[in-house]
């Protein structure tokens, strides 16, 4: 990374300064002192400007964009210790090691605030419009990108945390790491806590909109996403396979329930018993209604992972094709005087197959339909 080249340029001047200090001990043969004052006075100031540069970025204004920078700081600093604690060991230059310890204390203290104000941006954001078409949030992908990449800095905050501990507001729920949770670590938790905030949040969002299944259908999306998100990344490390197992199921649960929001009504149209023909042609009319007021509804919604989005247009599928299909065979025939739009299964299935694209519009008829 760039601050690392940086720092690393300042040490490798060090280092040519130290040999400079190498040259004067065959200069100076038998005078220790003239040779640590000579080393001190070329090299000291340089390095207590150089070092004393973290500090100075540490004490500057938080913000959570500024974590990666002080993490790559960090990392930086501690890389370069040993050789800092070797090249100035001189009593004449314990300010240059004193400056070292100072900068990686502060930038500690610095980040270890700096996560505290992410997670406090996350659970203040109180935006209340909904997002079009149940769709993952942009709070969610900004969240999820910025803690993915943080995951990539456990090292650094496991020594983090060793000066500023690491705690969580509250314990982490039992079931949050399933059977898994005993074994854990601190910074675990940590990024579990995160999420788990971002999931209240995103509880509350869902709140927000009138439609039920809709509701639902924006829980399965982000929920999914943010399983997706830690799977492709050391985020899986952390927190375990178990936790992204039970997380995947929670957005099926969710997806679930869309189906029997936005669906139950439609599938209620459609008689399970004997019926007369009469009651034949009203339901067949009620199915058709209650199909174009759904697809309509729904002409702007979205499922953003496509596995899931085929997995749900196939529970639809299965939630009113059946039984559709035996009250078509049984009637259709039949509905010859009805004035209603006759779909066919396939018609119906093709329906079904156009949800989720959040097109925004979808055909008021389909092609093969006839009106009888």
């Amino acid at each position: 990374m760039c601050i690392n080249k940086i720092l690393l340029s300042h040490i490798q001047y060090i280092f040519y300064l130290y040999n400079s200090y190498v040259l004067l001990y065959h200069v100076f043969v038998g005078s220790v002192v003239v040779r640590e004052v000579v080393f001190a006075d070329s090299a000291g100031d340089a390095a207590l400007q150089f070092l004393g540069f973290p500090e100075s970025v540490a004490k500057s204004k938080r913000s959570p964009e500024k974590l990666f920078r002080l993490l790559d700081l960090y990392d930086a600093v501690t890389e370069l210790r040993p050789e800092i604690e070797l090249i100035f060991s001189f009593d004449s230059t314990a300010a240059v090691r004193a400056q070292a310890l100072a900068s990686l204390s502060k930038l500690a203290e610095t980040a270890s605030a700096t996560l505290t104000d992410f997670e406090s941006a996350i659970t203040k954001e109180s935006s209340r419009s909904t997002f079009p078409g149940g769709g993952v949030h942009p709070m969610t992908r900004y969240a999820m990108n910025y803690i993915s990449l943080l995951a990539d800095y456990q090292s650094a905050l496991v020594k983090i945390s060793a000066d500023f501990p690491i705690h969580t507001p509250t314990p982490i729920p039992a079931f949050f790491f399933g059977t898994e949770g005993s074994r854990r670590s601190a910074i675990a938790a940590r990024f579990a806590w995160l999420i788990l905030s971002l999931l209240c949040k995103l509880d509350e969002k869902a709140a927000a909109y009138r439609d039920v299944g809709l509701s639902y259908l924006f829980l399965a999306n982000n929920l999914q996403y943010i399983v997706n998100k830690v799977r492709s990344c050391r985020l899986r490390e952390l927190l375990g396979e178990e936790w992204a197992t039970r997380h995947a199921a929670k957005a099926r649960q969710h997806a679930a329930g869309y189906d029997r929001a936005a669906w139950g009504r439609v599938a209620a149209t459609i008689p399970t018993g004997n019926v007369s023909a009469g009651e034949a042609r009203g339901r067949m009319r009620a199915f058709n209604a209650a199909l174009e007021e759904a697809c309509a509804a729904e002409s702007g919604w979205v499922v953003a992972d496509a596995a899931m989005r085929e997995e749900m247009r196939a529970n639809v599928r299965r939630m009113i094709l059946p039984a559709y299909r035996g009250f078509y065979t049984r009637w259709g025939a039949a509905m010859e005087d009805a004035a209603a739009v006759l779909l066919s299964p396939d018609d119906v299935g093709n329906r079904v197959g156009e949800l989720f694209s959040g097109s925004g519009s979808h055909r008021t008829k389909a092609s093969s339909s006839r009106t009888v």
